[in-house]
């Protein structure tokens, strides 16, 4: 889909930060996280609604989320649970129209600042190199955990 930001992420005509790939799925961090650590698993095939993916990619996804929620822990982020969700079309708060899992480290008594971020995470638009500096390492912190090929 040409107007679809992951898809031009797939392409690598807009940049990420990249914490996993493979030939059905792409880990990277979330630009607006609501908290450190926070990635996005979609898919490589565009879909808006999980239920347009195989059963096979549907259970990939999972696994690889899976697998991130080990990597976040090993990396040292601060992850005493986590959270994973996807917003399943327009209805439901989905702003990109292509499938994503959002994989969300989570501190004991963080919900308050975790309600603010969820609240205010588009308005900051100032920093941006920085931020995605502090992201790409991250990334690199987490991808290091990662397993070369996640299959179930």
């Amino acid at each position: 889909m040409s107007d679809c930001i992951f898809c031009s992420i797939l392409k690598g005509d807009a940049p990420a930060c990249m914490v996993y790939e493979d030939e059905d799925c792409v880990v990277f961090m979330d630009l607006f996280p609501m908290r450190p650590g926070h990635v996005l698993v979609i898919p490589r095939q565009h879909a808006t609604y999980l239920g347009d993916l195989t059963p096979a990619v549907r259970a990939h996804l999972i696994e690889v989320a899976h697998w991130v929620i080990k990597a976040q822990k090993a990396s040292g982020l601060p992850c005493d649970g986590n959270n994973v969700f996807l917003n399943d079309g327009p209805a439901a708060n989905q702003h990109v129209p292509h499938v994503h899992f959002h994989v969300l480290p989570r501190r004991q008594g963080d919900l308050h600042k975790t309600a603010f971020s969820f609240a205010s995470r588009y308005l900051n638009y100032f920093g941006l190199a920085a931020h995605r500096k502090r992201l790409a390492e991250m990334a690199a912190a987490i991808s290091a955990h990662m397993p070369q090929r996640v299959r179930p």
